[in-house]
This record gives structure tokens, sequence and C-alpha cells, in this order.
């Protein structure tokens, strides 16, 4: 047969069997193995299974044999189409619109045949596939969903006690990074003090309500808040960071997550009592998703406020600008703080060239450090948070913990600094602050 093209293999190897099936009642695979002219290679070449071969030579095609299956049994999908065109899995992903934020495919097989046309051969395909629920991130979208639901039950105007037009030319700009909540620190093992989530929760509004008073002297027309910046410890419920790396953690994801979220809301309702008040969402290396998705739930809470704007951008770096003055957010922890005015300048080119004063800030380390390049200055601002064990074993240890509160004019640039100083504060306890219920953990 090798003097002979596919075409007319196919047409004499369908001719063999028809004569077969004419003559006797029942033509099975081992029948034709001992009476039929040609190899089971040769028609294997062509049909997947001895039924489709004789299902070509008969002339009938059961509909049950083409029926596309789709099975679901518990969190499991098993996908078969018998004959189709079909024949790489991304093709079949699209074709049967798999959600692959919900499924990934455990399995995937695909056999060839050609089958018999008026025209000829033509390549027919058998796929299968079999997918699996992601149920971690089916569990973390039912949490946002969840907590979406909830904001929105929120009243969606509120009063405020600011006049509506001050006009005062100063901006404060509320900055507290680094927080990592969720983060497990043990005093004893660490030679500093102890840190939970509910301790966190108490030290971060202590913080806030601190540099509030301390900047009560001003008036502002606005406030930013920056969020984020490592506010959580951990990213996922294996409490390890973005990346994965391990980091010691106090309790479950979820219930960290929700901690924060009232935190970060009763923040902005002491804040927006003063000014106007924009929520720039800063990631950072250990909670990249948790901050974005945090920034999603909070734009559903201040969805129809005019005092409260969250900025949600998934970008790492965020920008403002007040007048003179310009200002760029960033973790820190990607690129070279050198070269941070040249981005500056370079992605935001006409604020560059219209501004006076500009600067950079930054957490990651936490420590307080201040240089200037080419007249912008990038700052990298303390943390509150005390070294947990690893830190402690590699001598990452001494940091002043502190936040910091800044005061721009818009002509003037930066005017004025107030600052919060927790290690001045006596080593508070989880069950002090739970016996008295100054928390608010969820």
């Amino acid at each position: 047969m090798s003097n002979v093209n596919d075409t007319q293999e196919l047409q004499a190897l369908i001719a063999d069997l028809q004569v077969l099936l004419l003559k006797y009642n029942k033509v099975t695979r081992d029948f034709y193995r001992k009476q039929g002219a040609f190899p089971e290679r040769i028609w294997n070449k062509h049909f997947p299974t001895f039924q489709e071969f004789k299902e070509a030579a008969s002339g009938t095609v059961p509909e049950a044999v083409n029926e596309e299956k789709y099975t679901f049994i518990d969190d499991t999908w098993d996908i078969s189409l018998p004959k189709t065109n079909i024949h790489t899995l991304e093709e079949l992903l699209a074709y049967c619109q798999v959600d692959l934020s919900i499924w990934e495919v455990e399995r995937f097989t695909v056999n060839k045949w050609d089958g018999a046309t008026a025209a000829g051969p033509e390549p027919f395909y058998q796929v299968k596939a079999t997918l699996m629920k992601r149920k971690a991130m089916i569990n973390a979208k039912a949490e946002i969903d969840r907590l979406k639901e909830e904001f929105k039950k929120l009243s969606p105007h509120r009063e405020t006690n600011f006049p509506s037009a001050t006009l005062t030319g100063n901006m404060l700009e509320i900055n507290i990074p680094d927080a990592h909540f969720g983060k497990m620190a043990w005093g004893k093992e660490t030679g500093d003090k102890s840190y939970d989530t509910p301790i966190a929760a108490h030290m971060f509004l202590r913080a806030l309500k601190t540099l509030v008073v301390r900047a009560s002297g001003y008036k502002f027309d606005k406030i930013v808040f920056v969020v984020g910046n490592d506010l959580l410890n951990s990213d996922n419920e294996q409490g390890t960071t973005t990346k994965g790396t391990f980091v010691s953690t106090d309790g479950r994801y979820q219930k960290t997550f929700v901690t924060v979220r009232k935190v970060i809301t009763e923040s902005i309702e002491i804040l927006r009592q003063i000014a106007p008040v924009e929520v720039v969402m800063v990631s950072g290396n250990h909670d990249d998703l948790s901050v974005w998705h945090l920034g999603d739930s909070l734009e559903c809470v201040y969805a129809n406020d005019e005092d409260v704007t969250v900025r949600n951008e998934p970008t790492t770096r965020k920008y403002v600008r007040f007048g003179n003055v310009l200002l760029m957010f960033t973790h820190g922890d990607k690129g070279k703080r050198e070269d941070y005015p040249l981005l500056m300048a370079t992605e935001r080119s006409r604020d560059f060239g219209e501004t006076k004063f500009r600067e950079i800030h930054t957490g990651h380390i936490h420590q307080t450090k201040m240089q200037e390049f080419h007249g912008v200055r990038v700052r990298i601002l303390p943390s509150l948070s005390p070294p947990d064990a690893w830190h402690s074993e590699n001598g990452f240890t001494g940091q002043q913990r502190n936040a910091e509160g800044y005061i721009w004019n818009n002509v003037e640039g930066l005017i004025g600094i107030v600052y919060h100083n927790d290690d001045s504060y006596p080593e508070i306890s989880t069950d002090r602050i739970v016996k008295e219920g100054d928390t608010i953990v969820g």
C-alpha cells in the first residue's frame, strides 16, 4: 500500500470492510484482524477506534457517538468531545468558556484520525480534559463579594463637620507604612515588644489620632491618606508573602483582613471630619493582592461619597499633585531609590515641570532616612511594628517605632512635620486590649 496516497488507501480500506459487512451480519475487531485485507496499523491511522471504522463503512454514525459530554462530580469537571476540529488546550478552554480563575487543568488528551468525507480524508480529533476547582481562589472571591455586599449596606451619604470650601492652601499627608497586621512577635523571644493583630490595630489608631491632634493647628483643603505598604504581613491563608516567603503570623488570614478593613474604615471616618480624604492604595512586597482587594472594598464603601476618593489603580507607583507640590508613593522594594526621581520626571513630565517641591515617599526597610537626588527628596518612612523572630535572629533590631504626618502648602511646599513616637508608650498586651475593649479586631 505504500504506492497509493491517503485518499486511495482510505477508500480501499472502507470498501474492504463494506464487502465483509455485506457477507456477514456481525464483523468484530478480531474478525477483521483475521478476514480483512488491511492490518490494524492501517485502519488505526485513519480511525481512533474500530467502531468508528465500522460506522464510516456502513455510512451511519449514531448521535450518541458524536455527543459532547460534560460531567460535574463534586469539584471535578470532565469534558469529552468525541469528534471535533478542536485539537489544542487553548481552543478547548475557549470553546467551553472555562474561567481559569475558578478551574485549573489536571489532564488533557487529544487523539487524531483521518475521517472519510465526500472530498476525501479529513482530520478529526477526540479531545478530553479534566478540570479541578481552585478552592482557595473561590473562597477568596466569595469573601470579597461578601465584604462588598456588607459595605453596600452602609449609608451612601454621610454629613461632615468641615466647611465645604476652606481654601487654606494646606494639605495633610498621613502615611503609616509597614504596620504588618498579622505579624506574630513574642517579646521574650525577640528581646523587644510583643506584637499581634490586636496590638497592631491599637497602635495604628493611636498613631493616627496623635498625628491628627498634633496637626490640628492647621486647616486643610484635603487629606492624603496612604494605605498599604505591607499593611498586612501575609497575603494568603498559607501565611506567606505575595512571592511565597513564609512569615510568622498570629491567626487566620480572613480574620486579619477583616480587622484591617475595620481599622482603615475607622481611620477614614476620623479624617473625613477634618477635610476631604484622598485614599491612596500602595501595595507592598508582603501584601500586593491584599491591598488591592482592600482598596476594591473601600471603593464600594465610599462609592457615593463626594468627600472620600479611593485611588486603587493596579500600579506600583501613585502620584499626587497639590499646587507646587508633586508626590510619588511606592513601597520601595522595587527599583533603585536614586532612579526614582527620573521615573517621576518621565511618568509625570508635565507635573514635574510645573512644580517646585517634589518628594518620593517609601517604606519597606523600617527606618527613617532622607536622600536628595537632583532636587528631588526620597524619604524612607518609619514603621510601628517591632521585629519578629527572624528579624531578631538576623540582627535587624533597634529601629525607633514612629509615625509621621506631613503638612504641605500648595505654594511653599513642606511647612511642617508632626511625629508620633510609639516607643514612648509602655508595652501593651492583647489581654489588656481585649479586656478594655479598645480595639476592633474582627
